[in-house]
């Protein structure tokens, strides 16, 4: 056990530090723990460290927080114009792939079909780690909303591969047939209810008991909502992982305290979850077994590429009006990855009997989609002139404010102020700083090193974000009607000691500048200062 944790351990960081040298030539990292755990099995000690089972609870596990984080992630707001489209290519577009696959895999490997649609099912939902990765470390955005249509389908696909995948099961496995709708039903109903209903109760929680939440303890609580959630719809016959996508978009685009922070936890989260699939799935491949899938998996990657993919993405996308460019992109952006290797190692322990070695197929076809697809996204962007070099792609995400590093401020100047009856260029406001606009009365005046500032003027300044560090912490608390802060001054509140109230948000989304007399009512949001 301590052997397999120091080898564990020590590969991770061997992956890390060569993913971040190989990712400035655009090869997503991924790709190099899922070769490195193949390469374990050439080990004397590589078959004992790790059981096909442990490996299929191991995926399971860190599968859950890649659903959540992938709704969490997702700006609602900019999502929701494409959301009808990407949600019909992750539910549509994922079955008439899984179906394109099975009557290829049945004329060209010979596979019974039931087979053959199992390998459709497992392989037909796409992951979006690597292509995001890319896209947030050469902050590249794309034309037409096309980040946010990668989003909800990455997310919302792995659940109807999972459901496909089920229902293929039970036919091999020799189950009647009437239970196919009945599966489907219950995978629905509980998959929804329990996401969404989770979601709802958990937000008022949070924002009851933030402040109570001893610090760190509030991403404890949202980590064990995301396992809940899955739990309990699984336990309950409905589809986990689109209880957890979905309890993540509600509860990611909430005003939660803290969302930031808990967006950045949960990518890190979301990080190691893929990394241990990659690397302990690709420990579960037999090297010689590979050698014999190498052509199957060329071939069904061509398949997915240059056919499947685009059928369903120019059905979709391109009848309802998409620019035939931005089909071209999301067809070259369907990579297969994490999702598929899961579903891959629930169909060889499920106990099917099965003619191929379908898991060591699945993990050529994903890597071989990885390196090709992730590595040429940029150059496939540019030569489509889908680039958007006018739009920063963090705003297709929840952390788009922290992570662009700037932020916005108004000024109002009453008379008196000493800024009043200076020129721009007299200030002295730092170089982080720059008064990028002036509203004066009804007009709008572009500012200009020779402009007066009169009383009255408002002034929006742009400066770098504050972030939390190790000299003050940054966080709020939701005051409800029962709460011994509700109906009270601000100079009569009882504050731990080195605590300031910095700001007041209303439940209309107002904020208010807070003075010893600002009354504190019942649904405000309190924003505190904390320092050593």
């Amino acid at each position: 056990m301590i052997a397999a944790l120091a080898i564990g351990s020590l590969i991770v960081l061997i992956c890390i530090s060569s993913g971040q040298f190989i990712h400035r030539f655009g090869v997503p990292a991924l790709i190099i723990f899922l070769v490195l755990g193949a390469a374990m099995d050439a080990l004397p000690i590589g078959e004992k460290l790790i059981d096909p089972h442990i490996a299929e609870n191991i995926g399971e596990v860190a599968l859950i927080f890649v659903m959540f984080y992938g709704g969490f992630g997702t700006n609602w707001k900019t999502a929701r114009p494409v959301a009808a489209k990407a949600g019909l290519l992750a539910s549509f577009g994922v079955l008439l792939t899984a179906l394109a696959v099975t009557l290829f895999a049945c004329l060209v490997f010979r596979l019974s079909w039931a087979e053959s649609f199992l390998l459709g099912a497992i392989i037909s939902c796409t992951d979006a780690a690597s292509v995001f990765s890319i896209l947030r470390t050469k902050k590249m955005n794309l034309k037409h909303n096309t980040v946010s249509v990668l989003e909800i389908e990455n997310g919302s696909n792995d659940p109807t591969a999972y459901l496909l995948t089920l229902i293929a099961l039970l036919i091999m496995q020799g189950g009647p047939l009437i239970e196919v709708p009945l599966l489907i039903v219950k995978q629905l109903v509980f998959g929804v209810g329990i996401g969404v209903g989770i979601a709802l109760l958990a937000i008022p929680l949070i924002m009851r008991f933030s402040r109570h939440f001893a610090d760190g303890m509030d991403l404890v609580f949202v980590f064990a909502i995301a396992v809940l959630t899955f739990a309990l719809s699984q336990l309950l016959g409905g589809n986990g992982y689109l209880a957890a996508f979905l309890c993540g978009i509600i509860l990611g685009n909430s005003k939660i305290p803290n969302k930031v922070r808990m967006a950045h936890f949960f990518d890190s989260v979301d990080w190691f979850g893929q990394i241990m699939i990659f690397f302990v799935l690709g420990m579960l491949v037999k090297l010689p077994n590979l050698l014999s899938a190498i052509l199957p998996a060329i071939a069904l990657t061509l398949f997915l590429l240059l056919i499947a993919r685009p059928l369903a993405v120019f059905l979709i996308f391109r009848l309802r009006g998409s620019p035939i460019k931005q089909c071209l992109l999301i067809s070259w952006v369907g990579l297969r990855g994490a999702a598929s290797l899961v579903f891959a190692v629930l169909a060889t322990t499920s106990g099917v009997a099965l003619e191929s070695d379908l898991f060591s197929i699945v993990v050529l076809t994903a890597f071989f989609s990885i390196a090709l697809q992730g590595t040429l996204l940029e150059r496939v962007a540019q030569r489509l002139n889908m680039i958007d070099t006018e739009s920063d792609v963090m705003q297709s995400f929840t952390d788009f404010q922290e992570s662009s590093e700037r932020a916005f401020l108004k000024m109002k100047m009453n008379p008196g102020h000493i800024w009043v009856g200076k020129a721009l260029r007299d200030l002295e406001i730092g170089q982080e700083s720059l008064i990028v606009l002036i509203k004066r009365g009804e007009q709008t005046i572009a500012p200009r090193g020779d402009t007066i500032i009169e009383p009255n003027d408002l002034l929006v300044m742009t400066g770098e974000a504050y972030t939390d560090d190790d000299d003050a912490q940054i966080s709020q608390v939701f005051v409800g009607k029962g709460d011994e802060w509700a109906n009270t001054l601000v100079r009569d509140l009882s504050l731990p000691p080195n605590t300031l109230i910095a700001n007041v948000t209303k439940e209309d989304g107002s904020s208010v500048t807070p003075k010893g007399w600002t009354k504190i009512h019942p649904g405000d949001t309190v924003t505190l200062i904390t320092w050593d």
